[in-house]
């Protein structure tokens, strides 16, 4: 074969050899088929809603969503009446993953895993809204144990001051006297000094005795304008208030929360006997209806619940204890949990995060 022929043999040969499938390396990799996962979640507003059409919204549904879509996962959700049941199908393997308004908490630490938190919040109370002044409380201020304390403390130095009084006044002062009759003369010249009717007639008459009637007087008048400025303030508060303003007043007064929830094993670790109501919209209308002092929830639920359903009668005090964090629940050594928060450490970060959150809670 001559040179040139062999030469236009080789280049014949090149496109042949360039196309040729070499097992299989020069086919495209087909895509993975895209993973479908089962998403346990219950209705909590406002992280996971149900509309009439059956689809889910809220902030923890949009949260997974967004997730899912950056991960190329398929969602089905699967409905459930509280968080127990949930996080049980998820440790079963029922569902892949758990994601609501779910607390973490130690004991549910044992049984799924969480990943890392994406909202902070804490336990809430809604409280009657007192309107108008009612004479109970004002009654039961004036038998409390301060109120005789206080008053005690009054009456005291009073005698202190009259006994002083008869002691500088006895051999002085006619008035003054005669033993116990004198001694009841200074007592009741310094009670009625205390209450800006002093006789003129029982007044002392020596300079030390004046001196100390002088004092008395500028005392008492300090003295019973704090008293009064106290008690005024303490019953006019109380009642304006209410008999709970915060979770240490939860224990003397008729408490509810909703059912199988981390409120409920709050009250109960702090010998609070909460009665437990399956949805907080029951619970409000109890609290609205006067059969309960403070209804005690997620606090952001709390809020939801009273400004959507407009509870007449009811608000939410400006407190927060037991705080706690919501995160979404996988099965034990689940791989889901790393693909998860890694997704999840830079959209919390985001304006896109900002936004949700405005859009369902308002300004943060």
């Amino acid at each position: 074969m001559s040179r040139t022929a062999l030469i236009r043999s080789v280049v014949a040969a090149i496109p042949l050899v360039l196309f040729m499938p070499w097992g299989g390396r020069a086919q495209a990799p087909e895509s993975p088929p895209p993973r479908t996962l089962v998403v346990a979640t219950k209705v909590a507003p406002p992280f996971a809603m149900k509309g009439e059409n059956g689809a889910w919204t809220g902030i923890s549904i949009e949260l997974w969503r967004h997730i899912a879509a950056k991960r190329h996962w398929q969602t089905t959700f699967r409905e459930y009446d509280t968080v127990p049941a949930m996080l049980d199908a998820t440790a079963s393997g029922q569902a892949d993953a758990a994601v609501s308004a779910i607390t973490v908490t130690g004991e549910r630490e044992r049984q799924v895993d969480f990943s890392q938190p994406f909202f902070s919040t804490g336990l809430g109370i809604a409280v009657p809204q007192q309107r108008e002044l009612e004479w109970m409380p004002i009654v039961r201020g004036f038998i409390s144990m301060r109120f005789v304390q206080v008053l005690g403390i009054l009456v005291g130095t009073a005698m202190i001051v009259g006994s002083l009084i008869w002691l500088l006044e006895r051999r002085h002062t006619e008035q003054y006297r005669n033993g116990s009759r004198g001694l009841g003369t200074g007592l009741w010249w310094a009670a009625s000094a205390m209450m800006y009717a002093a006789p003129q007639d029982k007044a002392p008459a020596t300079l030390w005795g004046r001196v100390v009637a002088t004092l008395w007087m500028v005392a008492s008048v300090i003295l019973i304008a704090s008293f009064t400025a106290g008690i005024t303030a303490q019953l006019t508060t109380k009642n304006l208030t209410g008999r709970v303003r915060s979770e240490f007043d939860l224990i003397q007064v008729r408490t509810g929360t909703v059912a199988n929830t981390s409120a409920l094993s709050y009250l109960a670790s702090q010998r609070v006997d909460p009665k437990a109501f399956v949805t907080a919209a029951d619970g409000l209308q109890a609290l609205a209806g006067g059969r309960l002092d403070a209804f005690v929830y997620d606090k952001p639920l709390l809020e939801y619940a009273v400004k959507q359903q407009d509870v007449q009668g009811v608000m939410v005090l400006p407190v927060v204890f037991d705080r706690q964090n919501y995160a979404i629940a996988v099965a034990p050594r689940s791989d889901l949990r790393t693909e998860i928060d890694l997704a999840m450490v830079d959209d919390l970060r985001t304006d896109w995060w900002r936004e949700v959150l405005t859009r369902y809670l308002g300004p943060q």
